[in-house]
């Protein structure tokens, strides 16, 4: 399901201006590999600071015979503000150069916005959770999709140390750990951001850990970089402590370690000790090349379900510390 809208345009319009009103709007070109007759521009808006994006407004420019055709579109999950920004592109258009609109309302009717806006550190940690969940798609795919031949690449561990170190399978696997980690620590680098930009309450200890260099600050001075994402990088987000103190100095009431720390499945270790154990296999496996022999198809799922609710767990910490609900509908 979408939302779509057609702006026909006098055949007198001037493309390049229009082209230049879609820009200044925020539109970004796209390369688009169909070949469509009479298309003659693709476009696509990925948000802003201020509108957070769902899932992206595409934007399509055609000639026609009769007129110059502008389509845009959302897809069903769109966030308030994609179809907000629709309802505002089709007006300038209308606005500055005439002739008529048709949207999934009707003729010269613009699309209904019928809920109030949004909180947006609630839409911005909601994104964050959405893009974990599409990493932790990959690896379970991969693994589902993985074929190995030969007597070697055994599924389950031999016994033997040296007849276990040159299995593929161990070694496919073991190269998975660091993009689970890379994904966690992106997850909470991007929540992160989210809370510094978007919540009303910020402690003024909140970045005194963070450190950037002259060449940063220049970074930031020419808009080459964001300082937001220069700040956050200049931190830690891998171990559950170092990221718990990192929220506490944004926000007291931020306490990933007790969310971590509470009870899992009856198991004696905790969420916080098991992904500790989790990022010293990574840092293994990356600074010296060693492989952990016990890490199997079965460990990476179990690793990856650990990661998920680590993640869930502080993403629901989050909606109480922000007052908001969380939203799983991806």
């Amino acid at each position: 399901m979408s939302y779509c809208s057609e702006n026909k345009l006098p055949l007198s319009t001037s493309i390049k201006r229009l082209f230049e009103v879609i820009e200044l709007l925020g539109f970004q070109k796209a390369r688009d590999s169909l070949k469509i007759d009479n298309q003659i521009g693709s476009y696509i808006w990925l948000g802003s600071d201020d509108c957070i994006t769902f899932v992206e407004l595409e934007l399509f420019v055609f000639r026609e015979a009769d007129c110059i055709s502008v389509q845009t579109r959302t897809r069903a999950g769109r966030s308030y503000w994609d179809l907000s920004w629709q309802n505002k592109t089709i007006s300038l258009l209308k606005s500055l150069f005439g002739g008529s609109f048709i949207t999934d309302e009707g003729t010269n009717r613009y699309i209904k916005v019928d809920v109030l806006e949004p909180s947006k550190v609630a839409c911005s940690l909601y994104v964050d959770r959405w893009k974990f969940n599409n990493a932790m798609i990959k690896p379970k795919i991969y693994l589902e999709s993985r074929k190995l031949t030969g007597d070697i690449a055994r599924e389950k561990s031999s016994g033997l140390a040296w007849l276990d170190d040159i299995n593929p399978r161990i070694l496919s696997d073991n190269m998975i750990v660091p993009y689970l980690i890379g994904c966690w620590e992106s997850y909470f680098r991007n929540s992160y951001i989210s809370i510094l930009k978007y919540s009303d309450c910020i402690s003024e200890k909140a970045l005194k850990n963070c450190r950037i260099s002259s060449t940063d600050y220049l970074k930031v001075i020419k808009h080459e970089a964001c300082l937001e994402r220069l700040l956050v990088d200049s931190l830690s987000f891998q171990r559950p402590n170092v990221i718990a103190e990192n929220f506490r100095m944004i926000n007291p009431n931020i306490d990933i370690s007790a969310w971590l720390r509470k009870p899992y499945n009856r198991r004696k270790k905790t969420l916080f000790d098991s992904i500790i154990e989790i990022v010293d296999i990574r840092d293994e496996i990356v600074h010296t090349g060693n492989m952990n022999l016990s890490i199997l198809d079965d460990q990476i799922f179990k690793i990856i379900k650990d990661l998920t609710i680590a993640v869930d767990r502080s993403y629901q910490g989050f909606g109480k510390v922000f007052g908001f609900e969380p939203k799983y509908d991806y």
